[in-house]
């Protein structure tokens, strides 16, 4: 009997959203994505696991947010062999209305720290439809309920390819969501078996450990 091919398949994460939506103020910060893929499609062949970011600046609260950063994007090159695609963290002074006081009928402006990442959603959205033209695989799966990225996933399933999205956030705090093929469902315990060791050892034998921030 002939064994049917492995599926190719290619892994899109959205950093920022999965970030927030999945593991911020838990202990499952330092996540193998290849190991998570994997265990989401299962039978699957992982060509490719492309994950999308962009580098944070320290703030005067958290000196070493970049540094965390920093280990585990050099532990997720090292052992799984993901491809890091960074687009820009802007932060800029901005004034902003109170909303207290609006509801008053009142307008008073506070100057604010403004945060903004530019350009990975953008890169997502563009070698997801790259892939699917070139032909190279036959199943995304998408880590994200980013509804921005509608239009680039019906192009990739117009193209012929399976595409599995992945929500991170609670269904309640999802007003528009991300249609595709096929879904996936997380839990804490598929996130907690699917962690990079500690420590990872690179390439030149140093060792990545996970921030101990992260514990």
């Amino acid at each position: 009997m002939t064994q049917k091919p492995q599926p190719r398949t290619f892994v899109y994460v959205d950093g920022f959203n999965f970030y927030y939506g999945a593991v911020k103020g838990t202990t499952l910060k330092w996540l193998d994505y290849r190991a998570l893929a994997t265990a989401l499609l299962r039978g699957h062949q992982i060509e490719s696991v492309k994950y999308f970011t962009a580098r944070v600046q320290d703030r005067p609260d958290d000196l070493g947010l970049a540094q965390r950063q920093d280990a585990y994007i050099r532990a997720l090159e090292a052992h799984s062999d993901v491809e890091i695609h960074l687009g820009q963290f802007k932060r800029r002074r901005k004034a902003r209305p109170l909303a207290d006081k609006l509801e008053r009928g009142i307008t008073e402006f506070a100057v604010v720290m403004d945060t903004e990442e530019k350009g990975s959603d953008v890169s997502l959205g563009a070698h997801l439809v790259w892939d699917a033209c070139r032909g190279e695989m036959d199943v995304a799966l998408i880590l994200s309920n980013d509804s921005d990225f509608q239009t680039p996933v019906t192009m990739a399933e117009e193209a012929g390819v399976r595409v599995v999205t992945v929500n991170p956030h609670k269904q309640s705090d999802q007003p528009r969501r991300l249609i595709s093929s096929d879904k996936r469902t997380l839990n804490r315990r598929l996130l907690a078996r699917c962690q990079l060791p500690d420590p990872v050892i690179d390439e030149r034998g140093e060792q990545i450990r996970r921030p101990p921030e992260w514990s």
